[in-house]
């Protein structure tokens, strides 16, 4: 029996609850057993690899969601895995040879950085990138739980091997040792899995399907090299200007909550495929609803995990990070409004529609705009004023995607955004919001057992109103344990 689309969203966002359950974990510990210099150099070197190595994956793994189910023979599926190891192995060498000009020609802050750790560095990229593939892989497969499984068995590891050698040797350089090992024993089993299921082998491989699978991949990359660069551009300006420690301290304070990539993710992998074929039948009306209903989902968590925190940030730094990060507060509450932005997302269809270079362009034009606003707003505001920039464009660019996504479905924008439903769950996350407010000012959270009390009854609050009012149904619950139809 086929699976609800919330049950196979519900599969998928499980297995990236279980591994965030412990990578949460990670920069508690870091903050204690490393130093803020340390820290600093930590948080530079995950800088370096998540802007170079989705600069360079470009779409390869993310078009297999596309290619696989169209295919039915074995050496047809291997052909296009085979492909796209080869490309991904392409952009790790290339990704090497950034870094090594990086540590030739950058001086202090990253070029110090890729010097101190450049054979780390280009392990842990080589072996990540070429199997970036594999949750794809699962995905294409409808093996929604094997893909859950994978993700929080890779994931959790990883950020177990983080906790254990951070806490044993209070050593940066030890830390990053420990994830170029993990890095490669990933490898080894990705690989392995591929090849005993479908065997990997240039004999299926042809220049015309590479040239085909570049056509889609590629503008589908650029549009998330353009989205990459927008939203890690107030990192490098705080990098660059404020030096190393002041980049821990900001590094804290964006911390966004890693539950808008595992919910966002898990959304679109599921919806991504339905959205095109219905595109491809000229369905835009399925289109549309089921953009609206995936949209209306998402903010019934986002709305409350966005409140709870602003009222709570203050508290949540201080005792997760410590007094010595009570600075980042203030970042923290803006990385929150970028949080609250990013659940309204409008690329997947216009990547339905195969319209990618209209992503780009947007990004293109955004990401100097969005350079410029930072540096003005760092000088006229200080540190506060670079993530307020990435939230203005980004906030920007969100509306004109909405816009031009109307536009595609022949639909009025009120159709597709539906903002009375939206305000009505916000309304119902900001309620218990108010009242965990007032609770505040009477008793203030000291403790990480308090903290959790008052996450407890804040959404024990938002559950009984969303329960009362009807936002989240009986059947709503069905649908992720597998017994509705939604």
């Amino acid at each position: 029996m086929s699976r609800s689309l919330s049950h196979q969203v519900g599969i998928l966002t499980l297995g990236r609850l279980v591994s965030y359950a412990v990578m949460f974990i990670v920069p508690l510990v870091n903050v204690r057993t490393l130093s803020k210099e340390e820290y600093g150099y930590y948080r530079q070197f995950w800088l370096i690899f998540e802007t170079f190595s989705p600069l360079l994956l470009l779409g390869f793994s993310r078009s297999l969601l596309y290619y696989l189910p169209r295919v039915e023979s074995r050496d047809e599926k291997s052909a296009y895995l085979t492909q796209t190891v080869l490309f991904l192995t392409w952009g790790a060498i290339v990704a090497v040879l950034a870094y090594a000009l990086m540590a030739l020609f950058l001086g202090a802050g990253l070029g110090e950085t890729a010097r101190a750790f450049f054979w780390r560095l280009s392990f842990y990229t080589f072996f990540m990138m070429v199997t970036d593939y594999m949750e794809m892989l699962f995905v294409a497969q409808h093996r929604p739980i094997a893909q859950s499984v994978y993700h929080a068995t890779v994931w959790g590891l990883q950020a177990l091997v983080v906790i254990v050698v951070s806490y044993l040797t209070h050593d940066v350089s030890a830390v990053i040792w420990g994830l170029a090992f993990f890095a490669m024993a990933r490898f080894l089993f990705g690989l392995g899995y591929t090849h005993s299921r479908y065997g990997l082998s240039l004999r299926n491989v042809s220049w015309a399907s590479m040239k085909e699978q570049a056509a889609f991949a590629v503008p589908v990359g650029l549009a998330g090299i353009g989205f990459l660069l927008l939203t890690q551009t107030d990192k490098f300006i705080i990098s660059r200007f404020l030096g190393r420690e002041a980049f821990a301290v900001y590094s804290v304070g964006a911390f966004q909550l890693p539950l808008v990539g595992i919910i966002q993710t898990s959304i679109g992998n599921i919806t991504f495929p339905l959205m095109a074929q219905y595109q491809k039948l000229g369905d835009y009306a399925a289109v549309l609803d089921l953009w609206r209903r995936s949209l209306l989902k998402t903010v019934i968590v986002f709305f409350p995990l966005f409140v709870f925190f602003e009222v709570t940030a203050r508290p949540f730094i201080r005792i997760l990070f410590t007094d010595e990060y009570a600075d980042a507060t203030p970042v923290f509450m803006v990385y929150m409004l970028l949080f609250l932005r990013s659940s309204v997302e409008t690329g997947t269809i216009i990547q339905a529609f195969n319209r990618t270079k209209f992503l780009f362009l947007g990004f293109l034009i955004a990401f100097p705009i969005n350079v410029a606003l930072g540096l003005l707003m760092l000088k006229a505001f200080g540190r506060i004023g670079v993530p307020f920039a990435t939230l203005t464009t980004m906030t920007a660019l969100t509306v004109v995607n909405l816009w031009y996504a109307a536009r595609l479905l022949g639909a009025p924008l009120s159709q597709l955004f539906p903002a009375r439903d939206v305000f009505k769950r916000f309304a119902a996350a900001l309620a218990p919001g108010a009242v965990m407010w007032a609770l505040y000012q009477w008793r203030p959270v000291t403790n990480i057992y308090e903290l959790g009390v008052a996450a407890l009854v804040y959404g024990g609050l938002y559950a009984l109103l969303c329960a009362r009012t009807g936002l989240v149904t009986l059947d709503d619950l069905k649908g992720f344990v597998g017994r509705g139809t939604v």
